[in-house]
């Protein structure tokens, strides 16, 4: 098993990264970060896929996908945040996450304000030490985001996300996937936010994470985009409607042209504060983007 695991994570890295790619198979030219952001939604408009797809049916539930990004969390939280800012009602809406997308399709169903999830994540990082630490955040990450989780997340979470959110995890030795949609309560739901972003030895310095009575690693690897469907229909507690979607949005950090270039390696190093607001607001500069090109067509909108 060990062994197993140890040849598996050689090729994490680059798994990952080709797996980010798979949800965006005609990326376009790379523009720098000064690009006029005119040029790039002429950029997008002209070679980016559509990540939403026209209501065929009336009554369907829109659905996000959150794929993962580790660091690059806090650009899913600037696009929630612009979502939410013009008007659109999450509320109404399935989301299925893994990895960091894990953590933004958890606390977007929460209702959880991202500006506050970014000053909270910051203070936990400037008391852990972490950008005076060699490694940064390696070791120290998993202990952080669990206890960050339990400080945001409210008493009643798993009433909050009801039947709307799916997480993916990564069982150990199959690495099939496993796409979570009940949670027994507050704690359950925590867990399995850390089991769907256990990136071996990376958060903790183990390979893989306990949960539900066996081993686990980061829900986004090997992970295909069909595997962020909403799970079929389930009986009791809180799990899925089996609605189909009318309208599918795809929040993927990789679609942006300005952040094309980065690595997995970018996305899970200890950049400055600055940095990181600076990529949730790069965040909602594209989600204004994405807007522009009709992806959020069918997304409902607050009364």
């Amino acid at each position: 098993m060990k062994s197993t695991l140890i040849i598996i994570v050689a090729s994490y890295l680059s798994t990952v990264s080709k797996t980010s790619a798979a949800f965006q198979p005609n990326r376009p030219p790379i523009p720098t970060a000064t690009t006029p952001t005119s040029k790039i939604r002429e950029t997008t408009k002209a070679s980016s896929p559509l990540t939403s797809l026209r209501a065929q049916e009336d009554g369907a539930t829109p659905h996000i996908v959150f794929p993962g990004g580790g660091i690059f969390f806090y650009w899913q939280a600037g696009a929630v945040s612009y979502l939410r800012e013009n008007g659109y009602d999450l509320s109404r809406v399935t989301m299925t996450g893994a990895s960091a997308g894990s953590l933004t399709a958890t606390l977007t169903a929460a209702g959880v304000d991202f500006e506050r999830a970014t000053e909270v994540a910051l203070g936990l990082a400037e008391d852990g030490g972490v950008w005076d630490r060699p490694l940064g955040l390696q070791g120290v990450w998993g202990e952080m985001i669990e206890t960050w989780l339990d400080e945001l997340l409210p008493e009643d979470a798993v009433e909050q996300v009801g039947d709307r959110l799916s997480l993916l995890v990564t069982p150990v030795p199959s690495f099939g996937k496993e796409n979570i949609s009940r949670f027994e309560s507050r704690a359950d739901l925590i867990r399995t936010n850390m089991a769907s972003i256990h990136i071996p030895w990376f958060l903790d310095g183990k390979l893989a994470t306990s949960y539900r009575g066996g081993p686990c690693i980061d829900g986004s690897f090997l992970s295909k985009p069909t595997d962020y469907d909403r799970p079929p229909p389930s009986n009791g507690s809180n799990g899925t409607t089996g609605i189909q979607p009318s309208v599918v949005v795809t929040l993927d950090w990789t679609q942006d042209p300005v952040l094309a270039n980065k690595s997995l390696g970018d996305a899970v190093s200890a950049i400055s504060k600055e940095g990181i607001w600076g990529i949730l607001e790069r965040g909602r500069e594209y989600a204004a983007v994405m807007e522009e090109r009709g992806d959020f067509r069918g997304l409902p909108m607050q009364p």
